[in-house]
């Protein structure tokens, strides 16, 4: 199948990469309307990305071909139409037609990177001169050059400059009608499927219809009160997840709507038009409501609120864009560009202007929400190994149905009874509560970090969360608190530090430096650093004039011309501003980095990174300030030439205190053997400092690399032992060194330039302990080749810088306390059965840059979703155990009843399954976690030698208990073999086959395997005890007795007292006399002896005995090992 489609002929990018590549498409340009027209396609400045998908086949529609279908559907009684269900590209094969060229196709399927086929329509244009799909809520045009579609984001490519010429007319009504046309209305619309299509999605599954089947055949064979339990269970759990999935939907969908009016500028005029009816290059009259597309500011400022996109409660300042004219308004700088879902909170000036760069699904709120309806799928073994599994138990229900129905054969048994009996070994050996089982733990474990404020928006990566090995932590505002401690100014001068400077340059710095903004009330929002640094100055901040004004009532004041928000690659920040007593020139004044602000300086004093190494060894956070002024400045000057030939003008010094749980939680993670990393934007000196603050297990000495100022290379030192940097040589032979290693983001920068074999690379990523100075795409790098050297990668930021390495990583941890986000309805499922039940849990405060959020930002969050994690992948090999030797066990149990034909009353049937088995598999898995981290970790695989010994030992236990017992019993005077009894070759009880004639339920050798013991034959009272059902009992005591991952039995209450009166009522069976009704309801009709009953107990303490000690000494064998 794979060879008939086309791949696209490159590998495929990530499923929703916030900036996708953008190509263009080159043409005639065309000034009227730079996009592609429906009826007559122009590809000028027309935005294409690679495609999501792997593979596409072009088909069309035939009648003939569909008719064929239909009858192959009627011929194989509806089966060929299930199976489409399961796998649409059949389908497709089947009723459509095959065609060579995409261009002249009316249906294409494509294959997407999981391997899972979707069949979509292509439309037409009138005279088909434009050929379209959608598929995962993107556009893909034909594009004729390279003969295949191409994913077509609704984006603006124009240019600022472009742009603000058309500020004063604004769009013509024929181009906002091509523009509709081509990329539909700007709305994020979730297509719910009909009530009617949902549930026959339900029952087709194979899930519910195996389920269904087996419910049919149990009432056949008259197994009515388990068949009507399961029956009710399935169509409960169709109903809830029918009536789940419209309520989201419709929650969903009631979350991304956007009924507002907006004011745009069209045909000459301001209009008033829906949100929906905005198009790609609309201008917008920025009001305070929420935004309704992705925007740039083009004219004024304003005050917007981002935390539902990026968890980052602080308001930011919007401008217009200050980058090259000439570039696309895509490339804009984040402080210029208004997001959708975002809400603008303050406008300033009399009116802001914006146009329109992305609609619909292209802008970034479309981009969260398709992360959300599309996830990355997590590669989880667990999930594969679970498959191969079945695929055993499937072969060993293959082989026992052969002996079944050449048993039957022998015995000339009816079809009917035949058929019925092998499907009983059938769903016997393949228990249907698997996959519940295996993933209810998860929801148990969602409940708990819910109840924790833990929200998590993705319920697989609570088990990956259980392999971490190794955590990456931010540091500012992550291991220390979110806040610094302006300490004061360092001039440089040999003045003392000083918090209230005296040099007017360095007041008016901290004064107007900054993006800070307040509101009607008087509170000042903006960063702690420049909230303390502006607080020392004593100056005010207008709400309604774009100006600080001097404090005591002074007459200076500072007006803003521009202000250039910090750039993370620039790693500095500035403002223009006009004194009011200086009006023939501006001051420019910059912040940044200390190296940052070197670059730009005419000069800096000698000792300047001497002053900069002491304080970041002593662990104060270091600025650098500096200042120029400039005649004539134009509103045109580029940023570049603002921010150069400043003038030095001394170091701002905060104190940025450890948070008081940091440390703990280092501690915790080292001493379970949890790999800590540090990665920040901060200073190498500071960060070792605070890593040393921290007790990091640490070299006393550490290699830190950095680059040369003077021709750019890698050099380094032992820091703290000598000062002196040596050129680096062979980084092979610097490795080798044991010692622990410190590098920054500029010299990893020239090793990721560099043709440094990846092996190497992947050495000096492994031994560095601390990345400091690192620029967000850094971290992302990084936490990407820790990945791919085999460990499994934790991080923890608090950021927006943090957002691509939270995203990247195995496990996610953002620390945010937003309490608005586009996750508010949002419903993680712990998927039950075969993806299909799903337990529902809401995340009303969750944001989308990680799958876990910590409303309460607290570090010790990481330490808690760690022991969840284990906990809860744990639980999941536990209860894979569990219901692998259930079938194993009940299976040994019915294979050999039915080859002496014999098996199981319905009602003994219905007591194992639902009160033994269900009853504790379910109880079991909500022991909580442990409360401390070990050096021990959960298998990573169910092929692990502690699962397969595990269940392979057990299993022989119990071959052995079972086989011993019934050897025991055989020997045995009083007992007669049921072929004997059957033939009429012994009397020791009266034969009665089932009305079929086929099997019995009336033997000894069904009380020996079900329940054993009666008083001797004859006696009133009545006696019985277990042999099969008590080794549940036996296997659910011995793997939950205490592991280092879970907290001791007996703290799961629910669990103990349910195992405890299932013991007992099994154990009653034989200790307790005169129970004839139980008897009666368990069809236990054939006694056993009550010496032999006792005998039975005994062997029923040891085989728990056994149990237990096999399974502790797989433990110790495989830990020590």
């Amino acid at each position: 199948m794979a060879d008939a489609l086309a791949t696209t002929g490159s590998s495929l990018p990530p499923a929703f990469d916030p900036a996708p590549t953008v190509t263009i498409v080159l043409s005639t340009y065309n000034e009227r309307d730079p996009l592609i027209k429906p009826a007559a396609p122009d590809l000028s400045l027309l935005a294409t990305s690679k495609a999501e998908y792997v593979a596409i086949a072009g088909f069309r529609a035939s009648a003939v071909w569909q008719a064929g279908f239909v009858l192959l559907c009627v011929v194989t009684g509806g089966v060929l139409w299930i199976m489409t269900t399961w796998w649409p590209q059949i389908y497709t094969y089947l009723a459509r037609v095959r065609v060579r060229s995409l261009g002249v196709a009316d249906i294409v399927l494509v294959r997407d990177s999981h391997g899972l086929m979707h069949e979509c329509a292509v439309v037409h244009s009138e005279g088909g001169m434009v050929r379209t799909f959608e598929w995962k809520h993107q556009r893909y045009l034909y594009i004729q050059q390279s003969g295949s579609f191409e994913r077509v984001p609704a984006m603006l490519l124009d240019s600022l400059e472009s742009v603000t010429r058309s500020l004063q007319t604004g769009l013509a009504s024929s181009v906002v009608a091509d523009r509709t046309a081509f990329y539909g209305p700007n709305t994020m619309e979730l297509k719910t499927p009909s009530l009617i299509r949902l549930l026959v999605e339900k029952v087709v599954h194979p899930f519910y219809l195996f389920q269904l089947i087996s419910v049919a055949l149990w009432l056949e064979e008259a197994y009515t009160t388990y068949a009507l339990a399961i029956l009710a269970m399935s169509i409960s759990s169709i109903a809830y997840e029918v009536h789940s999935q419209v309520t989201n939907a419709s929650q969903m969908q009631a979350l991304v709507a956007c009924a507002i009016q907006v004011q745009v500028k069209r045909d000459g005029g301001v209009q008033s038009v829906p949100a929906s009816a905005l198009v790609l290059g609309d201008f917008v009259l920025v009001q305070e409501q929420v935004v309704a597309a992705d925007m740039v500011i083009v004219v004024g400022e304003c005050m917007a609120d981002e935390s539902s996109l990026t968890g980052e409660a602080i308001p930011v300042s919007k401008q217009p864009s200050h980058d090259d004219p000439t570039k696309s308004v895509l490339e804009c700088h984040k402080s210029s560009v208004l997001c959708a879902g975002s809400t603008v909170v303050r406008v300033k000036g009399d009116s802001v202007w914006a146009v329109v760069t992305r609609v619909g699904f292209s802008t970034t709120k479309g981009d969260l929400l398709r992360q959300i309806l599309y996830p990355d799928d997590v590669p989880f073994q667990m999930v594969t190994d679970s498959y191969r599994y079945l695929l055993a138990l499937s072969i060993v229900a293959g082989l026992t149905s052969l002996q079944r129905i050449y048993d039957a054969i022998q015995a000339h048994s009816t079809l009917g009874d035949l058929v019925i009996s092998v499907f009983d070994l059938i769903s016997t050996t393949i228990p249907a509560a698997l996959p519940m089982i295996l993933t209810v733990g998860v929801g148990f474990s969602l409940t708990r970090l819910q109840q924790a404020r833990l929200c998590c928006i993705d319920a697989q990566k609570i088990n990956v969360a259980g392999h971490i090995n190794c955590f990456c932590f931010d540091k500012t505002g992550t291991l220390t608190s979110d806040h610094l401690d302006f300490e004061g100014v360092d001039m440089c001068d040999g003045s003392p530090l000083t918090t209230k400077p005296t040099s007017r340059d360095v007041e008016y710095a901290l004064a107007s430096c900054h993006g800070l903004s307040v509101d009607d009330q008087g509170v000042v929002a903006g960063y702690s650093l420049e909230r303390d640094m502006f607080a020392a100055t004593e100056y005010t901040l207008s709400a309604t004039t774009n100006e600080v004004q001097s404090p005591n009532g002074g007459h200076v004041s500072l007006r803003y011309d521009r202000r250039y928000p910090f750039d993370a690659a620039l790693q500095r920040s500035s403002v223009v501003v006009q004194a009011s007593n200086e009006p023939h020139f501006r001051r420019i004044y910059v912040k940044g980095s200390p190296e940052a602000i070197a670059d730009i300086c005419t000069g800096i004093p000698s000792d300047f990174y001497a002053r900069v190494h002491r304080y970041a060894s002593e662990g104060l956070y270091c600025v650098a300030l500096a200042m120029k002024k400039m005649d004539g400045y134009e509103p045109a000057t580029s940023r570049a030439t603002v921010e150069s030939d400043v003038t030095f003008l001394g170091f701002l010094l905060f104190l940025n205190p450890i948070k008081a749980a940091s440390r703990g939680v280092i501690e915790t993670l080292e001493r379970a053997n949890i790999d800590v990393r540090i990665i920040t934007g901060d200073n190498a000196l500071t960060a070792m400092h605070v890593a040393r603050e921290l007790n990091m297990h640490l070299t006393t000495s550490m290699l830190y690399l950095d680059v040369s100022p003077s021709d750019g290379s890698i050099m380094y030192q032992l820091y703290p032992t000598s000062t002196t940097w040596l050129a680096l040589g062979d980084l092979d032979t610097l490795l080798d060194l044991d010692f622990d290693l410190t590098i920054t983001g500029a010299a990893l920068d020239v090793v990721i330039a560099s043709s440094l074999p990846p092996l190497l690379v992947s050495r000096l990523v492994q031994k560095a302990k601390i990345f400091a100075r690192t620029k967000p795409h850094t971290k992302t790098w990084i936490v990407g080749r820790l990945m791919d050297a085999g460990l499994f990668v934790g991080m923890t930021g608090d950021g927006t810088n943090d957002c691509g390495a939270l995203k990247a990583a195995h496990v996610g941890l953002a620390l945010s306390d937003a309490e608005a986000s586009i996750g508010m309805f949002l419903s993680s499922a712990a998927q039950i059965g075969l993806g299909v039940v799903r337990r529902r849990v809401e995340v009303r405060s969750a944001v989308v840059v990680a799958p876990f959020t910590s409303r309460g930002k607290a570090i010790e969050d990481v330490v808690a979703l760690l022991r969840e994690g284990r906990c809860a992948l744990t639980t999941s090999l536990l209860s894979f155990k569990f219901m692998v030797m259930y079938p194993i066990i009940e299976t040994a149990m019915v294979a050999y009843l039915n080859h002496m034909q014999a098996s199981f009353s319905n009602n003994q049937y219905l007591f194992g399954d639902m009160f033994v088995v269900l009853g504790m598999s379910v109880l079991m898995l909500q022991t909580p976690p442990a409360a401390n981290l070990t050096k021990a970790r959960p298998p990573t695989s169910l092929f692990s030698p502690t699962i397969v010994w595990s269940v392979a030992s057990q299993s022989v236990v119990f071959a052995l208990y079972f086989s011993a017992t019934l050897a025991v019993a055989q020997r045995q005077p009083w007992f007669c073999a049921l072929p004997d009894v059957a033939a009429g070759r012994a009397h020791c009880y009266p034969y009665r086959p089932n009305e079929s004639g086929d099997m019995t339920t009336h033997a000894f050798e069904v009380s020996i395997v079900w329940l054993l013991g009666t008083p001797p034959l004859g006696s009133v009272s009545k006696k019985y005890t277990c042999l099969g059902h008590w080794h549940y009992v036996v296997l659910a005591i011995a793997f939950n007795l205490n592991d280092p991952f879970r907290e001791p039995a007996w703290h799961n209450r629910a669990f103990v007292l349910y195992t405890a009166a299932v013991g007992a009522i099994l154990l009653g069976l034989v200790l307790w006399p005169g129970n004839a009704m139980a008897v009666a309801w368990l069809d236990l009709t054939t006694p056993l002896p009550l010496s032999f009953c006792f005998e039975m107990a005994a062997s029923c303490a040891l085989a728990l005995v056994t149990a237990v000690g096999v399974e502790m000494a797989v433990r110790i064998t495989f830990a020590q090992s």
